[in-house]
């Protein structure tokens, strides 16, 4: 009963979801540390995202000055992807290779939406070479994280592992002061270089086979990543004739990819029947980007955060036959309250999932579906009392995942 369900569980809360700031997406577990035996994994998690907002145009010379502007969904769908392998090197020593997508975003506003929009090409008589469509990020991180698990007496182990990750980012904002009055805005990008640095991993866990109950407390240190990157702004210049310029810049950012504690469990609470769960926190004020050009020109971080966030789960699952297992899963993050940044409009989250799993002889195959209600959120704007809000949002996720037994 314990390896089926635990499939289906793991499914439903690994389908992928709509997490903090739009970042969190693999959420970095280790269960696959408790497979029996040499096992080869892999799952592919796809997300639609539904985020959109609107706001009031109160940027001078804009030709929908007054008006307010939908923004139409601004968040792009995504997949995560995860692979693993595990093997016993000895009786007490296990081992496990991941590959995982842990960070991402995907944010893009047309080019209607006010604060997409760059003064310097729609203001006459310099309509022409300046960047328009200027409100868009991407971020991609890749991690293979090599792990051991040493088991002691009394059902207790000890986990430790090495992470390598992967972190690549583009964004483009409009920014004040880039050009002259009257004229005051100018379309800010910044591209950087991959970088690749390393972290670690440690945990303990407690299990009862018996009984299917399994307690495992990790911690995923933070990686500093120190990227190389182009930054570029439009400017008004006098050759001898006003005409907008690109002035462009090499510089180097530190960024961290915040640490994080997750709480994993489960337990048979009567016959066929699971219980499982998880807490998740995530200590994203570590997350702090802050490119030089930006902040010399603006005087504040392109991106950072207020506070860590809490992720729960509670799901049960059920043994309908030997070869079928289903679960359910409740999800929650709750919301923090402040205004959140135009690249990351989300705040908090409930979700219920739905996961199968059916057994062959070798091979565990998983299926699941997830709905995501996303919180709503109040976005930065011109000004405090020109805010954007961001309402009635949600995610649809769907999940397929294959275990097969080497062994």
């Amino acid at each position: 009963m314990k390896r089926s369900l635990f499939h289906a569980c793991a499914l439903c809360i690994g389908a992928t979801s709509v997490q903090a700031g739009g970042l969190d997406r693999s959420g970095q577990g280790v269960n696959i540390l408790f497979e029996e035996g040499s096992v080869v994994q892999f799952r592919l998690g796809y997300t639609k995202p539904d985020v959109s907002g609107s706001m009031e145009d109160q940027i001078p010379l804009s030709p929908t000055f007054g008006e307010t502007i939908e923004s139409g969904n601004v968040s792009n769908s995504f997949f995560t992807p995860h692979l693993a392998y595990k093997t016993s090197l000895t009786e007490k020593l296990d081992f496990a290779l991941v590959y995982d997508q842990p960070f991402g975003a995907d944010i893009d506003y047309s080019s209607e939406y006010p604060l997409s929009q760059n003064v310097l090409g729609f203001s006459p008589p310099f309509p022409l070479g300046a960047n328009q469509d200027v409100l868009r990020a991407k971020a991609d991180t890749d991690a293979i994280t090599a792990l051991l698990r040493y088991k002691l007496d009394n059902g207790f182990s000890v986990i430790g592992g090495l992470r390598a990750q992967r972190l690549k980012a583009s964004v483009s904002v409009p920014i004040a002061g880039a050009g002259l009055e009257p004229f005051p805005s100018g379309g800010y990008r910044v591209e950087t270089d991959a970088e690749i640095d390393f972290g670690y991993v440690v945990g303990v866990a407690w299990e009862r086979p018996d009984i299917a109950a399994r307690v495992a407390l990790t911690y995923n240190s933070k990686i500093k990543h120190d990227l190389s990157q182009t930054e570029s702004n439009d400017a008004l210049a006098f050759t001898p004739f006003p005409e907008i310029a690109r002035s462009s810049a090499d510089s180097s950012t530190e960024v961290i990819t915040p640490q994080s504690v997750n709480l994993d469990f489960q337990t048979g609470v009567a016959p066929k029947t699971l219980l499982f769960g998880s807490i998740r926190w995530v200590d994203w004020p570590q997350t702090v980007y802050a490119p030089p050009v930006y902040t010399g020109l603006t005087g504040i971080n392109l991106v950072d955060y207020e506070e860590a966030t809490w992720t729960y789960s509670l799901g049960l699952g059920y043994q309908f036959t030997d070869e079928f297992s289903g679960a359910v899963t409740l999800g929650y993050e709750s919301s923090q309250g402040n205004s959140v940044s135009n690249l990351g409009p989300t705040d908090g989250f409930w979700s219920i999932g739905l996961g199968g799993t059916y057994s062959l002889e070798k091979a565990k195959i998983s299926g699941g579906v997830r709905y995501t209600d996303i919180g709503d959120a109040t976005a930065n704007g011109t000004g405090p009392d020109n805010r954007a809000t961001f309402t009635g949002n949600s995610a649809w996720s769907v999940g397929i995942q294959v275990t097969y037994a080497l062994d």
